[in-house]
């Protein structure tokens, strides 16, 4: 499925009004896990009102409590390395484009420049390099690459067949995780070596598997079917389910070892410790850092 099709189709919701609601869309921490990038749109229940243009792309910081609006029409961010700065994607009316924002200037520019539409950016540990989806065609779309002037553009999964979303840098750089729908509807979690560009299927079973991310010592993250966060070892093994927590998007921050995740129910967004190692793991007291409530009418 395309990347934002998937997302809407996922985005359970919960009323703030009679006439509308809020949806949240991608989650991604800063490094020192300090902070929170994420996405919001307000719409009616039927969607009937869509626009790209209401999408909100927020940053939150835990330690203040403070929310801050980083653009409109905006989606899927992530932090640079050192946090200063951040890139994600911006619907101009043609398409959607990549952008980097300095956070303490408030100033951006553009990175990409096509017909096609770019998503998901993330980039890589040593600050050098964004990876991103591009939209090719219909039910089309591969895993590129490119530095942080927009140039040196790469096409890493070399795909003109299937759809390829959501790529990650491995913390040490060498490796991008994604999933990848080769038509059968099935959403599987790949894993590419960027040296040589080899690219094995993690998952390799019947569930619908997507929204990949990395947990640390060897692990994987990802949302298997509805709402079930799983790990899985790079190398293989059997999927280990995480109790307690049912989110269909989270992402996990190694420096201070806790999970953010939409909350299904409430449509929040949670905070919450993990202790333990995979299959073992234990989680603490879930906070809400984030609320529909807050949200509407922005």
């Amino acid at each position: 499925m395309r990347t934002l099709t998937l997302f809407l189709f996922l985005a359970f919701a919960t009323a703030t009004s009679a006439q509308t609601r809020i949806n949240y869309g991608s989650l991604k921490w800063s490094d020192d896990g300090r902070q929170i990038l994420f996405s919001s749109i307000e719409v009616k229940p039927d969607w009937s009102n869509y626009s790209p243009f209401n999408w909100r792309l927020y940053l939150y910081d835990l330690r203040r409590d403070e929310l801050i609006l980083v653009d409109k029409a905006a989606q899927y961010g992530a932090f640079s390395p050192d946090g200063d700065k951040v890139v994600y994607s911006k619907n101009t009316g043609v398409s959607w484009d990549l952008y980097i924002k300095d956070l303490s200037s408030g100033s951006k520019r553009k990175v990409t420049d096509t017909p096609q539409s770019e998503t998901a950016p993330d980039w890589s540990p040593d600050g050098r390099m964004i990876v991103f989806t591009r939209n090719l065609k219909k039910d089309v779309s591969g895993i590129y690459s490119m530095d942080t002037e927009g140039r040196n553009v790469r096409n890493l999964s070399r795909n003109d067949r299937f759809e390829c979303h959501n790529p990650e840098f491995s913390p040490d750089g060498e490796m991008v995780v994604y999933y990848m729908d080769r038509g059968d509807k099935k959403d599987q979690v790949y894993v590419m070596e960027l040296r040589t560009g080899f690219a094995r299927n993690v998952t390799r079973d019947n569930h619908h598997n997507y929204f990949p991310g990395w947990f640390g010592g060897g692990f994987l993250m990802y949302t298997r079917g509805k709402d079930e966060l799983c790990l899985k070892e790079v190398e293989g093994g059997p999927a280990l389910p995480i109790e307690g927590i049912q989110s269909y998007y989270a992402k996990y921050n190694a420096a201070q070892k806790q999970i953010a995740y939409i909350n299904r129910e409430d449509q929040s967004i949670y905070v919450q410790k993990l202790k333990g190692r995979p299959g073992k793991l234990k989680a603490g007291k879930a906070e809400r850092v984030v609320s529909p409530e807050v949200l509407e009418g922005k």
